[in-house]
């Protein structure tokens, strides 16, 4: 289960660039690409298993200047959906 205290990183196998505000993950396993908008380019930046997830949600929002319950829900869903699909994964603390 995933929680805000959870920490989250790129999974070895898969491979990330940013273009300008968006990025693209190819999940070498998987033959998948994702595109991903600006803050998720960004989570995925910053994912490296070194913060639980509620440290880079306070991040996110200090930086896109939003509201933190709405980022720390986005971020859970968001995290969860790249675990789901192979592009990260849980990492122990």
């Amino acid at each position: 289960m995933i929680t805000l205290s959870s920490r989250l990183a790129v999974a070895p196998h898969v491979r990330f660039r940013r273009f300008e505000d968006e990025g693209v993950v190819v999940n070498q396993k998987a033959a998948e690409a994702l595109v991903l908008n600006e803050v998720g380019t960004r989570l995925v930046e910053v994912a490296d298993g070194s913060r639980t997830l509620q440290q880079l949600a306070d991040l996110l929002g200090d930086e896109f200047d939003a509201d933190a319950d709405t980022i720390a829900r986005d971020v859970l869903r968001f995290a969860g959906e790249l675990v789901d699909a192979g592009v990260a994964q849980l990492v122990d603390s």
